[in-house]
């Protein structure tokens, strides 16, 4: 009987992987979506700071690795539902995977390319669980793309929900710097 119990949990567990929602484990621990990269693809940036003194293009940060580029995907749903009002609903899940940047300068090729994972952030909007109805998780466990499978919200004092809350052009979204959520949203 266990057995059965455990197989009806890991369809489920698959099953809701695919829904449109994020899945917490308790009140705030957010297991991974598994599919983000399945997931409607908004845009990529890098080098993008609000930091009062940020580093000069050209130099590394302390850790050395460089600038990473920062690939970003919206659930289909929250995207489709943004189209149609121009709002993100409840439930609305963004997730951020940073990738390491590297450059190849030889004859015929030049330029910067996206090299290895390096980590995962996901935001989710759910009003009922989290002050200020966003909350930003990290599921980077520091060995590139070796990524948790569980995360608690970052503190609501951590530096990225006062930046999203500053600066982000549209609910805590930074919709200026994504063509493809500017050209969707309605006028």
């Amino acid at each position: 009987m266990a057995n059965i119990a455990k197989i009806f949990l890991l369809v489920w567990l698959a099953a809701a992987q695919q829904s449109a929602g994020p899945i917490f484990e308790g009140k705030t621990t957010l297991l991974r979506p598994n599919n983000y990269r399945e997931w409607i693809f908004v845009g990529s940036s890098r080098g993008l700071s609000y930091a009062a003194n940020p580093p000069a293009q050209s130099q590394a940060p302390a850790s050395g690795m460089g600038e990473m580029y920062h690939n970003v995907y919206i659930t289909p749903d929250a995207y489709r539902e943004f189209t149609r009002t121009g709002k993100f609903p409840e439930g609305t899940m963004l997730a951020m995977e940073l990738l390491s940047a590297d450059t190849k300068r030889e004859p015929g090729l030049q330029g910067s390319y996206e090299k290895e994972f390096m980590g995962l952030e996901v935001s989710v909007k759910d009003s009922s669980r989290f002050t200020g109805g966003w909350a930003y998780f990290n599921f980077s466990d520091g060995r590139g793309a070796s990524y948790k499978d569980k995360a608690e919200p970052f503190p609501a004092s951590a530096g990225c929900v006062s930046c999203h809350k500053q600066n982000a052009e549209t609910d805590n979204v930074f919709t200026q710097f994504y063509p493809v959520l500017r050209a969707a949203k309605p006028k």
